[in-house]
């Protein structure tokens, strides 16, 4: 397990992500902040610091683990969060295509 970024997480209100874990890992902070508080500020700065495509596969592999064991409580939080998630994300991809130089 890598050390997090803990500067980072502190500036974005870690304790609220995983208050139980002082160690947990980016991943696990990531994968909190996409189920949990899922908002477009937080999740832009994830992506600009750890990266979009780090930020789709968190999104992807938590969809997919949850999808999986099938916990009632579980698929709750996913379908709340997933609707904000996505488009978070279409949000995100949209702009840095818009950027790109146009040929």
């Amino acid at each position: 397990m890598k050390a997090p970024n803990q500067k980072f997480w502190d500036e974005h209100g870690r304790v609220g992500l995983i208050w139980s874990n002082p160690k947990a890992s980016d991943d696990t902070l990531i994968a909190a902040a996409l189920l949990r508080q899922p908002n477009f500020h937080l999740l832009l700065d994830i992506a600009t610091h750890f990266g979009l495509d780090r930020l789709k596969t968190q999104w992807e592999r938590l969809q997919k683990g949850m999808e999986e064991c099938q916990y009632p409580e579980d698929l709750k939080k996913l379908q709340l969060a997933r609707p904000i998630v996505e488009r978070c994300l279409k949000t995100m991809e949209e702009a840095i295509c818009l950027s790109e130089p146009q040929h």
